[in-house]
């Protein structure tokens, strides 16, 4: 296996033939004993594993005034163990431990992050690919803490111009004013402007994601299962996670009377993001670290009294802050705190 790419690792899957040099430089080949304890729980996170064929580790996590760790996942050839770790220091959230001996490739944190800290097309194409395994697990967690009572979503009917937004639009979202010229070029290639002139649909919970939205003016009020959980301002960024992860919408989201936005469609982020363009790299290593906090977070809330969230939550502004409430009718799914995040932070204006 560190002598080839094989397709069935998902994260290797978009890998090109030109950069898999650059990828073997970061793996390590081990060869994997049975009883070996990959890493415990609540230790920093330092490296990733990828098993080979044959090998297994099962992951387990301690609830709370347990005495014994629950297993909560088995890993098998051609998936990964610990690559949270590639994406932030925080403590790891579970116990790894082989169950069954065989090889594997493993990738240091330490040496995975200057990859991604240049831009390297290599480290953000492993990125996305964690993303989509981590938006599945999310959504599996999401689902249990408060499932949806919608099926699938209906289009939305919404009208969008034939042409691109031009620079002065694009400046008109405040996050975007500081981006290099070069990317803002890109995204006026992109970009397209979208009016409404009331109470309008722009999405639906349920409907399959086709496109994110980045708020110029208006208000956006965000819903769920027929409840209104929160109101976009102007600044916001919404409905990217189903972009980059190609799954159903977690909340329908409307407009408040006369809105504008910038729509930046499913197609056009993937021809920005293989184009190797920063801002679509961005957007994927904002969205990782959020994936990986809020994961963690919905984690907890599983890990409560009884094996189900003690707590409810609920998105309560575009700093993806999770509110606790003392009484709610039920628990917001967390992965509409990622609906929510805006472009404005931080790793969005280097």
């Amino acid at each position: 296996m560190g002598e080839s790419l094989p397709t069935s690792v998902s994260i290797f899957s978009s890998i090109e033939p030109g950069e898999a040099g650059e990828l073997q430089r970061l793996l390590h080949p081990e060869s994997l004993e049975n009883g070996r304890v990959l890493f415990r729980e609540k230790t920093p996170g330092e490296a990733m594993w990828i098993l080979g064929p044959g090998a297994e580790v099962s992951v387990s996590a301690t609830p709370p005034k347990a005495k014994r760790p629950v297993v909560i996942a088995q890993a098998r050839d051609g998936e990964t163990v610990g690559e949270m770790a590639l994406i932030d220091d925080g403590p790891r959230s579970a116990t790894a431990v082989v169950t069954r001996s065989g090889p594997a490739n493993r990738i240091d944190a330490a040496e995975f992050r200057p990859v991604r800290d240049a831009f390297r097309p290599v480290a953000y194409k492993i990125l996305r690919q964690i993303c989509k395994e981590l938006c599945g697990r999310l959504r599996t967690t999401s689902a249990r803490i408060a499932p949806s009572s919608i099926g699938a979503g209906k289009p939305s009917g919404l009208v969008v111009g034939p042409r691109h937004a031009t620079a002065e639009e694009i400046d008109e979202f405040p996050p975007f004013r500081g981006l290099p010229q070069v990317v803002k070029l890109a995204l006026s290639q992109k970009l397209r402007p979208v009016h409404t002139d009331f109470d309008q649909p722009i999405f639906s919970e349920g409907a399959e994601g086709d496109s994110a939205y980045f708020l110029v003016d208006g208000e956006v009020s965000v819903q769920r299962n027929g409840q209104i959980l929160t109101t976009l301002q102007a600044g916001a960024m919404f409905g990217l996670i189903s972009v980059i992860d190609h799954g159903r919408r977690s909340a329908g989201c409307v407009s408040k009377g006369p809105a504008r936005l910038l729509q930046l469609s499913k197609a056009d982020f993937d021809s920005l993001f293989s184009s190797g363009n920063r801002f679509a790299f961005q957007i994927v290593d904002l969205a990782s670290r959020q994936l990986v906090a809020h994961l963690r977070s919905a984690n907890e809330l599983l890990r409560g009294p009884g094996g189900t969230a003690s707590v409810s939550a609920a998105g309560t502004s575009a700093q993806g802050a999770l509110g606790a409430q003392d009484a709610g009718p039920e628990i917001i799914p967390l992965e509409l705190e990622l609906e929510l995040e805006p472009t404005a932070a931080p790793g969005l204006r280097r």
